[in-house]
């Protein structure tokens, strides 16, 4: 990560989670709160579901919604770097609502959000 990363604080599904990014802060909130109101649509919809199978689905609608903007005349991206960053997301993604992780409700993460 870059040295003029900052760090910006969110909260998704009504937990604070400090992004670190070289996005502008403004942008970095903006994809949270996409990200939190579809986790919200998503477990509204679930009768039973952890918070890890909520944010798989979240991830899964993302990545459609990007194949789709693709295959439709968005921008194109090799398919190996699409599994690539696709992977890591979900690292990620792993690493936060991993259970097992620290229980306080603060978490500290990187995000991919340097690539624009």
């Amino acid at each position: 990560m870059s040295s003029d990363a900052r760090t910006v604080s969110v909260h998704i599904l009504g937990r604070e989670y400090r992004i670190r990014s070289t996005e502008d802060g403004d942008f970095v909130r903006e994809v949270a709160r996409y990200v939190d109101e579809l986790m919200r649509q998503i477990s509204e919809k679930m009768t039973s579901g952890t918070t890890t199978q909520i944010a798989v689905l979240a991830a899964l609608n993302v990545a459609e919604e990007l194949f789709r903007g693709r295959r439709d005349g968005g921008g194109e991206a090799a398919p190996d770097e699409l599994e690539a960053r696709m992977r890591g997301m979900l690292e990620r993604l792993d690493e936060i609502v991993d259970p097992t992780r620290k229980s306080d409700a603060t978490e500290s993460v990187s995000t991919p959000l340097t690539s624009r």
